[in-house]
């Protein structure tokens, strides 16, 4: 209600237009009309922004209704921006200037009477519904009336003077009948005002009037209270019957929440997806471009200069040759980045889907959890070498999580991080594919499987170790070898390994440690705290 009276109390300042005669004036009401504009777009800081450069004007030539049109709009924009401190002082200025006592000073009281209940201020909100309630009765103003009186029924509520608090909630009810207007939320706080006060059966008539609402948010609040009371009364049958009706509701608002969510993902994917490919024909014509380039400036450098200086010449093609192919690395492991995103999508939309479809309710929520954390640290770092052992830790917790789905209850996922080096930089997923081989060919086909990644202070370096209980790796079993040794996935890392040792003379070591208990690798990166490091 309180969000509803703002808004209309700032489209109804900002309609007010008044004509200026000075050169200043006009200033100030181009400054307004471009916060008004501003409004309209929902541009609500910009909006502040324009008005208070109005005002700079306008509290110089001291023009009052300019002025309390100002004022009102940067309090009530504040007060959307959930800034109720700032909404509060403006509007106290806005009321300041008012001198009639009409329905703009009435307006005004009551929405700092409701951004003071917003920021918990009970005393002063208590204090200016007063002055609203008499101002009301004065200008006969009944609808402004029964929501003060609504206010006060909230406040004694929050103060436990539930008499009060019934008191106000039955004058705004005869006021909301008599003019016609939903009467449904103030049926609500009377019936609550009951169950707390302990009167269960005035409680109950209360809420029966209104159990039956279309609005499914106060519904639940309603068979949630017609539950307590008549527990309280302890007639079980009848509250575990509301119980179950209230399970009911809050099963179908939770598919509707998660249809929404999904048709968001499957949105999100497509988006994502047209996206990449963009971007993948971008960096194809970035690199045609580029080769086009070179190929027109060792073309003029030839021409003018093959006869006079052709070792500087040699020199200089092989310089750009290399410059080419550091590009073109870069370019390339990007394009191999954004080549994980649409196949991983594919697998956890899936997932998500199966647990839909079996109404798999806490697992489908877990899982959504999960993929959404993975695939926003995915997305956030598509495009940056580094990030923090902190971050890359929850991007392999997030993977985890989403791998146990394909496993059973005795296996075990374990992620341990030394305090004092989360803040160091490594590549970002960069042990992902290590984690995936121990979870694929090392613990896949076995009981009580175990993968446990460490990260841990070593000297000057970061060491990670990626440990699984599996087979192993040896001679006899060249399946896993040649996996291990010959993957794209290791195939990709070479390239980053090699990328960057060239861009940002950043060096990593690995080595393997197998035997029949299970395998070890071991990832030395060098300690980075900027990327400029």
């Amino acid at each position: 209600m309180i969000k509803k009276i703002l808004i209309f109390a700032v489209l109804f300042f900002s309609t007010l237009v008044q004509s200026q005669h000075t050169d200043s004036i006009k200033t100030a009401t181009y400054f307004i009309s471009k916060g008004n504009k501003n409004l309209k777009k929902q541009n609500f800081e910009q909006s502040i922004k324009n008005y208070l450069e109005a005002l700079k004007i306008l509290e110089n030539e001291k023009d009052s209704i300019q002025l309390i049109k100002v004022y009102t709009n940067i309090g009530v924009l504040n007060a959307r921006l959930k800034n109720f401190d700032k909404a509060i002082i403006y509007l106290q200025k806005s009321l300041s200037h008012i001198k009639k006592e009409d329905n703009l000073k009435l307006q005004v009281l009551f929405n700092i009477a409701g951004l003071y209940t917003e920021n918990r201020d009970i005393t002063s909100s208590l204090k200016i519904n007063q002055e609203a309630e008499t101002l009301a009765k004065k200008l006969n103003s009944e609808a402004v009336l029964s929501n003060t009186y609504n206010n006060f029924s909230l406040l004694y509520n929050r103060l436990k003077e539930y008499p009060k608090s019934i008191e106000y909630g039955e004058k705004s009810l005869l006021l909301k009948e008599k003019l016609k207007l939903s009467p449904e939320i103030t049926i609500n706080n009377i019936g609550y005002s009951y169950l707390l006060n302990k009167q269960y059966k005035n409680a109950i008539l209360y809420f029966n009037k209104i159990k039956s609402t279309k609005n499914k948010s106060l519904q639940r609040l309603v068979l949630n209270n017609l539950k307590d009371a008549h527990k309280n009364l302890r007639e079980d049958n009848t509250a575990l019957n509301y119980a179950n009706h209230l399970l009911k509701l809050k099963d179908s608002l939770y598919k509707a929440e998660q249809k929404v969510k999904v048709a968001s993902l499957v949105e999100k994917f497509e988006s994502e997806k047209k996206q990449q490919q963009i971007d993948v024909l971008h960096i194809k014509n970035q690199l045609q471009q580029i080769k086009i380039n070179n190929q027109k400036n060792i073309f003029i450098v030839l021409f003018i200069i093959v006869l006079l200086v052709s070792i500087l010449i040699y020199l200089w093609f092989k310089n750009q040759k290399t410059k080419q192919s550091l590009r073109q690395a870069s370019l390339k492991h990007k394009l191999l980045q954004t080549q994980l995103n649409p196949h991983f999508l594919f697998h956890s939309l899936n997932s998500i889907q199966s647990f839909i479809y079996q109404n798999k309710k806490e697992e489908s929520l877990n899982y959504l959890s999960s993929y959404s954390k993975l695939m926003r640290s995915i997305f956030d770092n598509a495009s940056t070498d580094f990030i923090s052992i902190k971050e890359e830790a929850n991007t392999m917790n997030s993977y985890l999580e989403l791998q146990k789905v394909n496993f059973n209850e005795d296996t075990v996922f374990l992620i341990n991080v030394d305090s004092n080096i989360e803040h160091f930089l490594i590549p970002p997923m960069f042990i992902q594919p290590y984690v995936e081989n121990a979870i694929q060919h090392g613990i896949k086909n076995i009981k009580n499987g175990k993968v446990e990644i460490t990260y841990s202070n070593y000297n000057n370096l970061i060491k990670v170790i990626i440990f699984d209980n599996g087979k192993g790796i040896n001679t006899s079993n060249n399946n896993n070898n040649q996996l291990l040794e010959h993957s794209t996935s290791s195939s990709v890392l070479k390239s980053r390994i090699k990328n960057l040792e060239k861009t940002h003379s950043y060096s990593i070591k690995t080595s393997i440690k197998s035997n029949d208990n299970g395998t070890i690798i071991t990832l030395l990166f060098p300690k980075k705290t900027s990327i400029y490091d």
